[in-house]
């Protein structure tokens, strides 16, 4: 199976598919929590919203080793230069929308108190800490502003917005050019495996630490699955994808095997639903060197095809939004509902399927609006800064990374 460009597949720049990937991970997370806050029980694949957190981790971790692989000539992996340039591209596409939407949080976190505490009421079972919502300290807010909340246990959970993965994110974005460095000096296996051992030794030198979090917002509890996509780029760009996905697998297995020693860790039939995600991601991003190209060719360029379509595009052009903004809408809409006796007496599923109705709108309404506005002004900005800085050199030719090498 080849690309359907006559680009090589390592050096294509956009991969329009992956596009309507983010959107349906975005959906995914938002029916998963729609399901919560209108109480209908947990049902496999609807209610395990963090995998689809971790579809995205994925998606981050080729993207961001593809983008480096395109750039490697313009933007050396070792110099300074090119950690500030890439530094810089990531605050840009992910602080503005942030910044406003934490704001929007902050200041209305009374009301979305009270739509929770609604909720609870009739579902006990659903109940969080209020702290989340009321928390307007002034070193709250600076933690979050800072980004720094990902690392501290108490703040790593404070706002209503879901951002414990964008603090997440911001961490991974910070360690991820010496982790690629790492890969241009020990070879990719080393470079990557390294990283993951070093997670795994602070795992087991300061567990209590790792347990404090209520979320996994540390990035010594995630790095693997960034790692996985991150080996998706190196396989297309090595052509041997087959040799790929057995490292991402097996640090997939590494990771969950430790949890599982160090805590009660989750299902196994997430666990197993988290290694079929990873083989699935690198069977759609495919360059024809896994096992059974030829045979999956057709319903590969299928999938391919409708996750480039134009509902695709929005829905991934939407998804970052999406993501950060429709608790701040979800939360009131489901705390009135909960306040119906008619509604509470529906049947669960009833029940979802009205909350979600009710949601989707505005949700993907604003989200349009803010990713035409704020999200798009960012990504401008950040060109201009990244210009201004850094200032431009044509980019050449990709050079390849040894997977063998180390």
């Amino acid at each position: 199976m080849t690309d359907s460009s006559s680009t090589p597949a390592s050096k294509q720049a956009h991969l329009p598919w992956l596009d309507g990937l983010r959107g349906l991970a975005a959906f995914w997370v938002l029916a998963s929590h729609v399901q919560i806050l209108s109480g209908l029980r947990d049902l496999p694949v609807l209610s395990w919203g963090g995998i689809a957190v971790d579809l995205f981790m994925l998606l981050s971790g080729f993207l961001m080793a593809h983008n480096y692989f395109l750039r490697r000539q313009a933007e050396p992996w070792g110099e300074s230069r090119t950690f500030v340039l890439f530094w810089l591209r990531r605050f840009f596409r992910i602080a503005p929308l942030y910044y406003l939407l934490l704001i929007v949080a902050v200041g209305i976190g009374g009301m979305l108190a009270d739509g929770r505490s609604a909720i609870a009421a009739i579902w006990p079972n659903t109940a969080t800490p209020l702290r989340r919502y009321l928390d307007d300290s002034a070193i709250n807010f600076l933690a979050h502003f800072s980004f720094a909340f990902g690392v501290l246990p108490d703040y790593a959970f404070r706002t209503a917005l879901p951002d414990w993965s964008i603090g997440l994110e911001m961490q991974f974005y910070l360690v991820f050019p010496f982790v690629m460095l790492a890969v241009l000096r020990l070879g990719a296996y080393a470079g990557t495996f390294g990283a993951l051992a070093l997670c795994v030794a602070t795992w087991f030198l300061f567990p209590g630490y790792f347990a404090s979090f209520e979320m996994p917002a540390f990035i010594g509890m995630k790095l693997c699955v960034f790692m996985a996509g991150m080996w998706i780029a190196i396989g297309r760009q090595n052509g041997a994808m087959t040799r790929a996905l057995a490292a991402a697998l097996a640090m997939m297995v590494i990771w969950a095997l430790v949890g599982r020693h160090l805590h009660a860790g989750e299902p196994r039939i997430q666990i197993l639903c988290r290694l079929c995600i990873v083989v699935g991601m690198f069977y759609l991003m495919n360059d024809g060197s896994l096992p059974g190209s030829a045979l999956l060719a057709r319903p590969v360029a299928w999938l391919r095809g409708k996750l480039s379509g134009r509902v695709a595009r929005f829905l991934g052009d939407t998804s970052y939004c999406t993501y950060l903004l429709h608790l701040l809408i979800l939360l009131p809409v489901a705390g009135t509902l909960a306040g119906r006796a008619d509604y509470v007496a529906l049947p669960s599923p009833l029940r979802f399927l009205l909350c979600l109705a009710l949601v989707l709108p505005p949700v993907y309404l604003i989200s349009w609006g803010l990713f035409r506005t704020v999200e798009t002004y960012g990504i401008h900005l950040g060109r201009k800064v990244v210009k201004a800085v850094g200032g431009t050199r044509p980019r050449a030719a990709v050079t390849r990374v040894n997977a063998d090498a180390g």
